[in-house]
Formats: C-alpha cells, sequence, structure tokens
C-alpha cells in the first residue's frame, strides 16, 4: 500500500566558486541506462525504477506522458532510466520482460505498457505469461517475445544496475538525480516539473529554496524524500 508523508526539503545549488560535495551520482551508466532525449539537453535526469514498484507504476502513468511531451521531445531534457530489483515479488520477471523489450527493438513501447498494465501482472505468483499477454497487446510478436524471456539476455545489464544502484545509494523506487539533485519518491506532477524548470533555468547560479513535498512512496521503509546536491 502507498504512504503519503509530508516532508519540507531544503534544496541548495552550489556555484562552480564554491566548494562541492561528493557526487551522489558516480556510477557510470553507459551501457546500463535506457535513454531518451537530446544528448545536448540542459537538464539530465536519472531515474532508477523497478518495474514491480507501484509508486514507479504511478509517476509512469501520472507524470510520465506529459513530462516526455513537454520536456524530452522539446529538448529540454534528457532521460536515463536505470531498470533494477530492488526485490518486490516479481521484480526479477519484470525486468526480464523490460529488457526483451529492447532486445526486441523498443523498450520505451514496453516500458509504457508494462506501468500501464502493472496491475494485471504484479500480484501473480507465477507472472510470464502475463507478462508476454501485455507485450503482446503492445505489438510485440508473442512468440519471440516468450523466446527472449527465456533466454533472459538482460541478465548481465540487470546485474550491473544493481551494483549501479548500490554504488548511487539508491535504497528505494522511484529515486531521481535531476542535474545534480537526489530525489526519492512518486513526487506529484506539477512539483516534478518546477523542479525541471528550475534546474534549467539557475545550472549556474546559486539558490535556495523550501519545497514542501507530499508524495506517496512504496520503497522507503520510513517514506521519506530527499534531495541532495551533487557535481
Amino acid at each position: 500500500m502507498l504512504r503519503t508523508t509530508s516532508v519540507v526539503v531544503s534544496v541548495v545549488v552550489a556555484t562552480a566558486a564554491a566548494a562541492s560535495p561528493a557526487p551522489a551520482q558516480e556510477a557510470d551508466l553507459d551501457g546500463i541506462a535506457y535513454e531518451k532525449g537530446s544528448p545536448d539537453a540542459p537538464v539530465v535526469v536519472v531515474e532508477y525504477a523497478d518495474f514491480a514498484c507501484s509508486a514507479c507504476g504511478q509517476f509512469a502513468r501520472e507524470v510520465w506522458p506529459e513530462l516526455e511531451r513537454r520536456y524530452i521531445e522539446t529538448g529540454k531534457v534528457r532521460w536515463r532510466f536505470v531498470l533494477f530489483e530492488l526485490g518486490f515479488r516479481n521484480s526479477d520477471e519484470a525486468a526480464r520482460a523490460g529488457h526483451c523489450g529492447a532486445e526486441l527493438g523498443d523498450f520505451w513501447r514496453l516500458h509504457d505498457a508494462l506501468f500501464r498494465a502493472q496491475h494485471r501482472w504484479l500480484e501473480e505468483r507465477k507472472p510470464k505469461d502475463a507478462l508476454i499477454a501485455v507485450a503482446a497487446e503492445a505489438g510485440f510478436d508473442a512468440g519471440a517475445f516468450r523466446a527472449c524471456y527465456d533466454d533472459n539476455p538482460g541478465k548481465d545489464r540487470t546485474k550491473k544496475a544493481n551494483r549501479a544502484a548500490r554504488k548511487d545509494g539508491v535504497r528505494a523506487t522511484p529515486t531521481f538525480f535531476i542535474n545534480g539533485f537526489r530525489i526519492q519518491g512518486a513526487l506529484p506532477r506539477e512539483t516534478f516539473f518546477e523542479l525541471l524548470e528550475g534546474a534549467q533555468a539557475t545550472r549556474d547560479e546559486a539558490r535556495t529554496e523550501i519545497v514542501l513535498v507530499t508524495f506517496p512512496s512504496c520503497c522507503a521503509p520510513r517514506g521519506h524524500g530527499t534531495l541532495r546536491p551533487f557535481r
């Protein structure tokens, strides 16, 4: 069940001349993250997510579609999605299916389909058939998808993503890094968009904001959110 918690978050962006804290996002994500958007976008977002996380599904259904239209398709944001396993029921099976979307030519189409139909496979004791059905409805060949699922070609990528998550201190999903800030939890759409706008407008300026954030978190043990600057 999702829990809602109100927290006050202090955001501080250091100038180039100021002393910098140690990086919060250190893992090399090349060959691990699935990417979308212009490589020249002024804002880069890293999302650590588990397809079996209900808060990740909420974010994908309620925030992602408009975010994609408003920020990614317009060249304002580059998105890096790290698919890893936090340990929910069906985490392994869902990650296996997700990587097959990439193997068969369209990770993002399957990303959207799996989150959109999350309620159909999330609680299944053996979700394989349900995941294949979702993929087929999304336009993938069912036979090819089943063969890919059985072969599990993405298993090494998942292991690397799990190691990256540990290195970056990710203990809850979804966890985001927005141009220097760690954010845990599925923030409301407008709050998230304000953070993107702020990251774009003030990348090189010092600023301090106090933001009251109320958000559901399925994965943080105490339902808390944090923002932490890094360079």
